[in-house]
């Protein structure tokens, strides 16, 4: 509580946690209709009712639908490369092929379909705000794999700086199959994810 020209106000102190809560919250009620939808014809109107709060605490958190995508599109890919990040740590680190089929179960256990990620692609293209999250979702995803690359090589034998030079583009290979399972989880009806990852390990597993 604070004085200001001998009236008290009162402050009210709003936790960090439950800024996120709310950001979340938003985000999942325009996930749902950005599905349902599809993301041209959601509005900001259909992810307000959606989500319960009023248009004032939306825009408190968000300036508009395309910082919402971005949002979307950062924390989907943050949380799913989080296990990346811990692979490179583990002794010895997984055989790539055995981390591209726990991203490709990842990914189709999300609660964000894998469809949705393809239309925040295709906003990408012409949204230079979209595209701005998309690329640096695509930098966290490599430099994450590029780590685990580094540790993996390092695992099997070869010298750390040759490990660490090699490393940047079997992340670059790593990144594009994983991209395309998003794409084939899509678009294929009878895509087997598990499936592509095995058919991949004799490629990837390749010291």
């Amino acid at each position: 509580m604070v004085r200001l020209l001998g009236v008290r106000i009162v402050v009210v102190r709003v936790s960090s946690e439950y800024m996120q809560a709310r950001r979340d919250r938003i985000a999942r009620a325009a996930i749902d209709q950005f599905s349902f939808r599809g993301i041209h014809l959601t509005s900001m109107s259909n992810i307000i009712e959606a989500s319960g709060l009023s248009a004032g605490t939306i825009y408190n958190h968000f300036k508009g639908k395309n910082e919402i995508i971005a949002y979307v599109a950062r924390t989907t890919f943050s949380e799913l490369f989080a296990e990346v990040e811990a692979a490179a740590s583990t002794e010895p680190p997984p055989r790539p092929s055995e981390l591209i089929g726990l991203i490709a179960a990842r990914i189709a256990s999300a609660d964000i379909p894998t469809g949705l990620l393809v239309q925040v692609w295709g906003e990408a293209v012409s949204n230079r705000e979209v595209r701005d999250a998309a690329n640096d979702v695509y930098e966290q995803a490599r430099d994450a794999l590029g780590e685990y690359c580094a540790a993996w090589l390092a695992a099997q034998g070869a010298d750390r700086r040759a490990a660490e030079r090699r490393a940047p583009a079997r992340a670059h290979v790593m990144v594009s199959l994983i991209y395309a399972q998003i794409l084939q989880m899509s678009l294929i009806d009878d895509h087997d994810p598990a499936a592509l990852a095995a058919e991949l390990g004799e490629l990837l597993d390749r010291a």
